[in-house]
């Protein structure tokens, strides 16, 4: 499990100082939902930009209100979640959840052990309790998709608790979020991203390049094949760029451009 601050990604990650191309309406309409505390599905296949989209607009929230942004990055199994959600409201100092650990003798060095002893209904309370009492926002990012027990604590938090739960998935179908269909149930609670435009693509392209310090090279072939190859998937085009660094792949000024996309597309895109 990796939980990050709101707006802050891995480092290690090729798309870092990348800047996002052509999603300045999905980034208003994203910020417009959280403003106005409505949850929303954001779903795509990998390397759309999901992740890139919400980190972008999360570090340009006020710090007061992303102070109460919960941003999730991969987890699995309904203990896992609530323990997490938890966490992050302990040390937020939330008051409900001080009051309750106050009336049980739980104290800053005894916290960790009752939250790994607490069966899950009583964790469910804890949640429940302090989101509905305090103004959060919950961001779920690289889940598998969601089980019927994980889906009905989303959907008491999105509708008893007044929480909006923000999911990003792979893709609109069950297959893809599992049990989520009856939360966002609307087209207004979705939001789904698209390849690139071919002009933001080569835009991307070009970007990507000089981060990557390829100009060097031969790139007029090497440059209709990435966006040919990539299908104008914002995530592919920069991880095919970042591979391209590599010795490996070059003969001679050429680059192995199918190679670099196999070896892309067995390595996995997230963005």
């Amino acid at each position: 499990m990796n939980a990050l601050r709101p707006g802050v990604s891995p480092r290690t990650k090729p798309l870092a100082d990348i800047p996002l191309v052509d999603r300045e309406s999905e980034a208003l309409r994203l910020n417009d939902a959280i403003l106005k505390r409505e949850s929303l599905l954001l779903s795509g296949p990998a390397g759309i930009g999901k992740t890139a989209l919400l980190l972008k607009v999360l570090s340009e929230l006020p710090s007061a209100m992303a102070r109460y942004c919960f941003y999730l990055n991969g987890v699995e199994g309904v203990q896992p979640l609530l323990r997490w959600l938890l966490q992050r409201l302990y040390e937020l100092d939330d008051e409900t959840l001080r009051r309750q650990l106050h009336v049980e003798g739980i104290r800053e060095n005894t916290f960790k052990s009752w939250l790994k002893h607490q069966p899950t209904s009583r964790l469910k309370g804890a949640v429940y309790r302090s989101m509905e009492n305090g103004n959060y926002w919950v961001f779920l990012d690289h889940l598998p998709p969601l089980t019927y027990a994980e889906a009905k604590i989303v959907r008491e938090l999105v509708w008893m608790r007044k929480t909006p739960v923000f999911l990003l998935a792979r893709g609109p179908t069950e297959r893809d979020i599992g049990h989520v269909g009856n939360i966002y149930w609307g087209s207004r609670q979705q939001l789904s991203l698209d390849p690139l435009p071919e002009q933001a693509g080569r835009e991307l392209l070009e970007c990507c390049i000089r981060k990557f310090m390829l100009g060097n090279l031969e790139l007029e072939d090497f440059r209709e094949e990435v966006l040919r190859l990539s299908g104008l998937v914002p995530g592919t085009i920069v991880r095919m760029c970042d591979l391209a660094q590599a010795p490996k792949y070059r003969y001679g000024s050429r680059l192995k451009t199918k190679l670099i996309h196999i070896d892309c597309l067995m390595s996995g895109v997230q963005l």
